[in-house]
């Protein structure tokens, strides 16, 4: 008679046995060499029958394994029920008179069972087996039951099946009501001991994992559970396996392989809670930024109470690390530097007198990284930073996990690159071997970071922190300050351009319906052009008044600081709407408006404390560090004024006066506003004619059919620069109404064509009119733009949009963008950019100043489109500025949006004349950003502080001369002494700049 234990093997060859009671059908025989530690078990066999005796092994049964050389992607469910069926036959109550740890079997190899085996049986993908299996698992006196995608309910389908089995003994029934947190050591030695069985043939290496050993561990660890009060035993037994999984994964790499947990704070914190890495006193690396801390604080204080007393526990080496170091995440890349750096400088403050702690190491959400932020983190103290992207955007790719990122002048940064897994994702865990296997084979410091993400993480997660509490073995687990520490760069890569770097901010914002997805820009570069050009004259004001501020200056200083908060916090974006949807004027744009009329006003009393009296003028003032052309429109200069001075063209029509005035840098130009029987200036030549404006530098046509930009010349060789249109994407044509110049005189040139834009069958898509105008001695193309479409734009912001098309004559021409006041040159399709667009052929150059406008695509190798209207915004009028073979487009595109700041007096001009300098600077590629006051206790009352940065990409010597003589000269630089004195000669301050460096000096003058 047939024994029903041989069913399995009717059909294959058994190796004979040798006299051990040890035999192997073929198929096992055959596999051993490699399978045997991934599920062939042995069979104990009677001689004289070939009968198999059972003892009592566990076995999940499915056709995957943990992947080694290349990831297996499954659905989660399906990954989950493979590892809770793997992990749970790990419970003391299976291990418990076991033979061997779990394996991985296939199907087919236990088509027969024998008594004392379980089997984990995914409930997913669906296993082929024969129809009658079930009764043989009955019959044969085996358990089977069912793993799922939920831990508990594959654990109770567990506890089920051995509760239910016949002669079930005390000591099980025992094990079965053991509390998981005594379960969790257990599952997380299978898990370490599944990963590092893998890991041995992930790296082709023998398996010297001494299995009888750990096992001996393992089964004392679980008699010891059987015994009172023997929880030292148990977890000695417990620490002994996994130092032996340690000594195992130490023979394929004996150097530290680095963890790292990290937490992103969700958005939404109701039932969200801190990683089990927290409470457990596993090493937590928390994401966040300040408003986002302080979001914590008001909601949640008790979170952030846990979080603290782990950050403050060790001083030296705290068990929490929490990265980030900017006020809010936003578009930074599209802001102004000094943007950029106050949501730096404020985020670090916030964070740090929330936290207790400083921040050091960088870190954001929404991808803005740029190619000069190494410099600007180091220019606020800080030297490492995460270079992640959680938004798809583009970045540099590195296959390095921590590189040596370097700006264009040259400062780093060590920046981490390698994007942490998910923790909610089955597949983390799942595909841990292969991860692991490429990290070694790959990474100069083998790291594996885990990301929380608001999700629960998977039931994994804790066994592996189970594990590490007894042992490293799969690693250690760090924060990201000592990973710095320890981890070295494992690539020094150059500076990298600004085509490798692309988030879509115009996809989000225009999806988010904001009414202002490209006009926020612009107004935010406005206003905070106002708001330094403030800050600047209050500088010059505090230098040139000396002794403590007055009560109106420290007004004005404190109102600063208030509008700076305000526009800074509100970002790139509108005020909200009134109660009944209506958009009325600014408060913010207004009260900036007030506080740079009170600066300005202060700086002229001072200028003209001892002017002539009873001569009506205008006091402009220039905070820019070159020499600016301002043109003035204004209705209180009653009749002509002499054309000379800094005054470079005139003109007076119908009580309108306007006005062409060069001031010298950061200093001023003082006008009169009468000047009887002066005689109205004439023409030097004719600035409007028909449909073309010119002056000396260039003459620009719009076409009479189309209204469009039609040719924009340079005076000296005549050739057509640029062409420009109006259109909508995905297709139309200009027709225009009317075309006609309207001012032409001594100083202005003015074409105005309107028109509407049409299908190609006749339908109106938007009405729009076109402005161009040309003054005399100033070299720059004014182009305004006002559109009303008929049907907003709908869909994808890059296709559907309403735009300015530039065209350019020669393909061979290079596009170069600015970008923190750099110029590169573009490659990409879509060249973002807020401060200008430079056509390069040879040494000409066609510049376009798009005044805050930062999204921009090209079309082919000749055409660039600057979006206007996408979906959803409600600004309807644009400028921009056209300039030829302009040397320096930095200061060009930074004079283009400072405003035009005029005082009316009724004294002037100064005792020292009418024009004059306060500060000069002597190197036009060194720009001027910023000039603040210097208020700090005990320091001198003349003391400011002033950032410049290199726009052309060459290094050199500058000098910066004062009005008044320099006491002390210090060079700021946090991540290198603080300060640094520099040498002084008289009035001049010499200034040493490397390429594209940025520099900030404290300035007292005596």
């Amino acid at each position: 008679m047939r024994h029903p234990a041989c069913d399995s093997i009717a059909n294959t060859q058994a190796i004979p046995d040798t006299g051990g009671g040890i035999c192997y059908t073929a198929r096992e025989f055959l596999g051993s060499q490699t399978r045997a530690r991934v599920g062939w078990s042995a069979r104990i066999v009677s001689p004289a029958c070939g009968a198999a005796m059972s003892e009592r092994s566990a076995f999940l049964l499915s056709p995957y394994r943990l992947p080694t050389h290349h990831p297996i992607i499954l659905n989660d469910d399906e990954m989950r029920a493979w590892l809770h069926g793997a992990l749970v036959l790990w419970h003391p109550a299976v291990l418990r008179g076991g033979i061997q740890p779990p394996q991985v079997n296939s199907p087919y190899d236990h088509e027969s069972p024998q008594e004392g085996q379980i089997f984990a049986l995914p409930d997913a993908p669906t296993l082929f087996q024969p129809d009658d299996w079930p009764q043989r698992v009955k019959i044969a006196g085996a358990l089977a039951f069912t793993a799922t995608a939920d831990r508990a309910q594959t654990l109770e389908n567990l506890v089920a099946g051995l509760r239910s089995m016949p002669n079930v003994d005390e000591a099980t029934l025992k094990l079965l009501d053991l509390p998981m947190e005594q379960l969790r050591p257990f599952f997380g030695l299978g898990y370490g001991y599944m990963v590092i069985e893998s890991l041995f043939d992930a790296m082709s290496h023998d398996h010297l994992l001494a299995v009888d050993d750990f096992w001996n561990d393992l089964t004392q660890a679980v008699e010891a559970l059987l015994q009172p009060d023997s929880a030292e035993q148990v977890q000695m037994h417990l620490r002994s396996a996994a130092e032996r999984l340690q000594s195992a994964r130490e023979i394929l790499y004996p150097i530290t392989m680095h963890l790292l947990d990290v937490v992103r704070l969700p958005e939404a914190t109701s039932d969200w809670a801190w990683p089990a890495s927290l409470q457990q006193g596993v090493p937590l690396n928390l994401l966040a930024n300040g408003q986002q801390l302080q979001r914590l604080e008001q909601d949640h204080p008790e979170r952030l109470a846990e979080l603290k007393e782990k950050l403050l526990a060790d001083v030296e080496q705290p068990l929490v690390d929490v990265v980030g170091g900017i006020l809010c995440d936003r578009p930074d890349s599209l802001l102004p530097l000094e943007s950029q750096l106050w949501n730096l400088r404020e985020g670090k403050a916030l964070s740090e007198s929330i936290l207790g702690r400083p921040i050091s190491i960088f870190a954001r959400q929404s991808s803005a990284y740029h190619p000069q932020l190494p410099q600007f983190l180091q220019a606020e103290g800080i030297r490492h930073g995460l270079m992640l992207t959680f938004d798809n955007a583009v970045m540099p790719n590195y296959r390095a996990t921590v590189v040596n990122w370097s700006a264009p002048d040259g400062r780093t940064i060590d920046a981490f690159t390698r994007m942490p897994l998910p923790a909610h994702d089955a597949q983390t865990f799942f595909n841990l071997v292969y991860t692991l296997q490429q990290s070694i084979s790959q990474d100069t410091a083998p790291t594996v970071a885990l990301m929380h993400e608001g999700k629960p993480a998977v039931e994994c997660y804790e066994d592996w922190l189970a594990l590490s509490q007894l042992a490293p073995a799969l690693g250690t687990w760090t924060t990201f300050g000592r990973y710095f520490n320890e981890a070295l760069a494992g690539e020094y890569v150059g500076a990298a351009t600004a085509d490798e770097f692309f988030a879509d901010d115009l996809d989000t914002r225009s999806s988010n319906n904001q009414p202002d997805c490209v006009s926020g820009f612009v107004q935010h570069a406005q206003l905070r052009r106002k708001l330094d050009s403030a800050f600047t004259l209050a500088t010059i004001y505090r230098t040139l008044q000396g002794g403590p501020p007055s009560a109106a200056e420290q007004a004005i200083l404190d109102e600063l600081a208030t509008l700076e908060a305000s526009l800074e916090r509100r970002g790139p974006q509108l005020p909200p709407p009134n109660v009944d949807g209506s958009r009325g004027d600014d408060p913010l744009a207004e009260s900036l408006a007030t506080v740079l009329q009170q600066s300005a006003e202060q700086v002229a009393a001072r200028l003209q404390v001892r002017a002539t009296d009873q001569r009506p003028g205008l006091m402009l003032l220039n905070p820019c560090s070159f020499t600016r052309r301002i043109v003035l429109e204004r209705d209180d200069i009653r009749g002509p004024i002499p054309v000379d001075g800094p005054i470079k063209a005139a003109q007076f029509d119908a009580g309108i006066a306007r006005l062409v005035v060069e001031i010298p840098p950061l200093g001023f130009a003082w006008i009169p506003r009468e000047a009887p029987g002066t005689a109205a200036p004439k023409p030097r030549l004719k600035m409007a004619d028909g449909t073309t404006v010119r002056n000396e530098f260039f003459e620009a046509e719009l076409d009479p059919q189309t209204g469009a930009l039609r040719a924009f010349r340079d005076s000296r060789t005549r050739t057509n620069r640029l062409g420009q249109q109006l259109l909508y994407q995905p297709g139309s044509k200009m027709v225009a109404s009317r075309v006609e110049a309207t001012i032409s005189g001594a100083a202005l040139g003015e074409v105005i064509s309107e028109g509407e834009l049409q299908t190609e069958h006749g339908e109106t898509l938007a009405k729009f009119r076109q402005r161009i105008r040309a003054w005399l001695g100033r070299p720059v193309l004014e182009l305004k733009i006002d559109l009303e479409p008929v049907n907003p734009p709908e869909g994808y912001p890059w296709h559907a949009y309403f735009g300015a098309r530039f065209a350019w004559r020669d393909e061979r021409s290079g596009l170069f963008r600015g970008h923190n006041g750099y110029s590169t040159m573009t490659q990409t399709m879509r060249p973002v950019t807020p401060d200008f667009l430079d056509v390069r052929l040879g040494r000409s150059s066609s510049a376009i100043l798009t005044g805050g406008l930062p999204f921009h695509q090209k079309h082919g190798t000749r055409m660039l489109d600057s979006i206007l209207i996408p979906q959803g915004e409600i600004e309807r009028s644009f400028e921009f500025g056209l300039v030829l073979d302009r040397e320096q487009l930095a200061p060009a595109a930074q004079g283009w949006i400072t405003p035009v700041i005029a005082v009316p007096t009724e004294k002037g001009p100064p005792h020292i004349g009418p024009t004059g300098w306060l500060f000069h600077l002597d190197a036009p590629n060194l720009l001027l950003t910023s000039m603040r006051p210097n208020l700090s206790v005990g320091g001198s009352p003349r003391s400011m502080i002033a950032r410049f940065i290199e726009t052309s990409g060459f290094s050199g010597l500058a000098e910066w001369t004062c009005f008044r003589n320099p006491a002390r000269v210090q060079r700021i630089d946090p991540l290198n002494g603080g300060v640094l004195d520099l040498s002084l000669t008289d009035d001049r301050v010499p200034l040493e700049f490397a390429a594209s460096e940025m520099l900030t000096v404290q300035i007292d003058l005596e």
